[in-house]
């Protein structure tokens, strides 16, 4: 049996290590590999694919047609193909324009990104999946990172993103997006490039072109310096998320009414808050049931005094812990800090 080339070993030796450090998945555990077409995304499954065998996985392929451009109906026609080729099953979403615009707040790129997610789940739920899987690759890391620093985030935005986040998967966080090509070269897989990748209009898209490439510049190695800053911070919360739990536990005001939402990712991206925010809290009781929810599956009291005793620092996190123990929208800096100020009822 021929062996596997060294770069696709590389990846899959990159995945196998941060998946196993996730501790997912399990034997017998279905995973669906989210494939744009492009290398990062197809090196991922080719490296799954090298580790599934072994490791008792169920691999099956999802991807979806955004709609937005010429070619993609082509792109995604490409991967069925080649998931096909390589025996795998597969599912092709298309989206609608009304897809789309139902995330309209969040601006083209936001939109696009829940739209997909919310094709991409019941695909890989409909082929019997536990997971979802994301080519996202340790330069997405260091843009994200990037990204945070501009928009004014605190510790947990530096965290980036994480490898297990709910049911989704990212396995290639520590693989380069020069190792995800080298891999589809090495193994004689053309991939397909998204145009609107090289276009200069999104932030992150300028952040890949021109922020990246001059840091580099000034400092080699800053790509990976900066996804281990993201590691790093990943660590100091994960430290720090027991400290919250029982903090929340003592904070809480007659519990938590309702559900919780299982999907909701475990550690969303948090901003600081504005220079100027006040330090104090009043007593009473302050109820996180304000503003629109995706679901509307419960609410949370939090007893004001017992927030008010708690370091600005831990009570700030109490608040958005609790609101995600409820399943509300997690608040950004701005509520979390009006949650803190509230007066006594």
């Amino acid at each position: 049996m021929t062996r596997a080339p060294a770069e696709l070993r590389l990846v899959a030796d990159r995945a196998a290590k941060a998946l196993a450090a996730a501790r997912v998945p399990a034997a017998g555990d279905g995973v669906a590999v989210a494939v744009s077409g492009g290398a990062d995304s197809l090196a991922l499954l080719h490296a799954l694919r090298a580790l599934a065998g072994p490791r008792g996985w169920r691999l099956a392929v999802v991807t979806v047609d955004h709609g937005l451009r010429a070619g993609s109906a082509a792109d995604a026609a490409f991967v069925a193909d080649h998931a096909k080729a390589i025996g795998l099953p597969a599912r092709v979403r298309t989206l609608t324009p009304a897809d789309l615009d139902q995330h309209r707040k969040a601006g083209p790129e936001g939109a696009a990104r829940a739209a997909r997610y919310g094709a991409l789940w019941p695909a890989a739920d409909e082929l019997g999946c536990r997971w979802l899987a994301t080519g996202h690759t340790l330069d997405d890391q260091a843009e994200t990172v990037l990204l945070q620093l501009l928009r004014g985030t605190g510790p947990d935005g530096l965290a980036g993103m994480a490898v297990r986040g709910g049911r989704l998967l990212r396995p290639l966080l520590g693989a380069s997006r020069a190792e995800t090509r080298a891999c589809c070269a090495a193994i004689g897989l053309e991939w397909r490039e998204d145009p609107t990748n090289a276009s200069d209009g999104p932030l992150r898209n300028r952040v890949r072109q021109r922020l990246l490439p001059l840091l580099e510049e000034l400092r080699p190695g800053a790509t990976r310096a900066l996804a281990r800053t993201a590691a790093l911070a990943a660590d100091e919360r994960d430290w720090l998320d027991q400290l919250v739990a029982e903090a929340l536990a003592a904070t809480l005001a007659g519990g938590v009414e309702g559900g919780v939402d299982s999907q909701a990712p475990p550690h969303p991206p948090w901003a600081t808050l504005p220079d100027g925010a006040p330090t104090t809290r009043g007593a009473g009781t302050a109820r996180l049931d304000a503003g629109p929810a995706p679901l509307d599956v419960g609410t949370a009291r939090l007893d004001a005094q017992a927030l008010a005793a708690l370091p600005v620092a831990l009570a700030r996190r109490v608040v958005r812990a609790a609101a995600r123990q409820a399943g509300r929208p997690v608040p950004d800096a701005a509520d979390t800090d009006r949650i803190l100020s509230l007066p006594a009822d």
